[in-house]
């Protein structure tokens, strides 16, 4: 069984050094990963992760929370894309909209969503989705501006059932985390059981999010299998059916490849 990392924080990752990360992910089954953009700072640490390893992919953009540096940055990034898409990177992300911490002004994280989403579909990139409290603007934008044509991806989901499936019908896919595994989640578990296997993906956001037994520790891409046993265990379905569907969900999104 080969697993996909479909949202990662490589570079966020200090407890080990990269190379041993990836070596228990490999050793974990986890075969790709997708290490995710959110800020000008990470963006050429995104991109040499992927330059370098093979197993690698990353996307560039600008995360809510950093919606009102868009402006500023901007430029930087559309500079990654004077000639073209380059080879590794797979969407643009993470990008949408938080209402819940509300770090930027929301009129800013619409423009700032608005923007990118218009980029994507430029590039005919998927986009990678962070959406807290704030799925009626966010729905309202992609009726209104129309989402790029390979979709992308709802990551890290904590919506209601109602918003995943109206995430679903638009033609995302819908991400979850090790929040899935959490005592308290019965009701996320309950909308994973409520969608289609084929619009379901995973992930560890790390270093964030650890799922249980391991809550409290640093997150790692070697956890994953953690989410995809509990995952299959709300399904009632085989684990293997699950990582390989989901695996599947993660390379149609990204169009990954070697």
């Amino acid at each position: 069984m080969e697993l996909i990392d479909s949202h990662a924080h490589l570079y966020m990752l200090e407890h080990a050094d990269i190379d041993t990360v990836l070596s228990r992910a490999a050793d974990a089954g986890v075969s790709t990963m997708v290490t995710i953009g959110t800020e000008q700072s990470d963006w050429d640490l995104n991109q040499k992760l992927g330059e370098t390893h093979k197993n690698v992919f990353y996307t560039l953009g600008t995360h809510p929370h950093s919606a009102t540096s868009w402006e500023k940055w901007k430029p930087q990034l559309l500079g990654y894309f004077k000639s073209g898409v380059p080879r590794k990177c797979v969407a643009i992300g993470e990008i949408g909209l938080d209402y819940f911490y509300d770090n930027s002004p929301r009129e800013e994280q619409l423009v700032c969503f608005e923007e990118q989403l218009e980029l994507a579909k430029t590039l005919d990139l998927p986009i990678a989705v962070h959406c807290r409290e704030a799925f009626a603007d966010l729905f309202e934008i992609l009726n209104r501006v129309g989402a790029p044509n390979r979709r992308g991806v709802m990551h890290c989901f904590t919506g209601t059932t109602a918003e995943a499936k109206k995430s679903v019908d638009m033609g995302f896919r819908v991400s979850f985390s090790g929040i899935l595994t959490f005592k308290k989640a019965e009701a996320l578990r309950d909308t994973a059981r409520a969608l289609p296997l084929d619009a379901l993906m995973i992930e560890t956001d790390c270093p964030f999010l650890t799922p249980e037994p391991y809550r409290g520790k640093p997150n790692e891409p070697s956890y994953l299998p953690l989410t995809a046993k509990v995952l299959s265990s709300a399904l009632g379905r085989d684990l293997e059916s699950v990582v390989q569907q989901t695996s599947d969900n993660a390379r149609a999104v990204f169009s990954l490849s070697s």
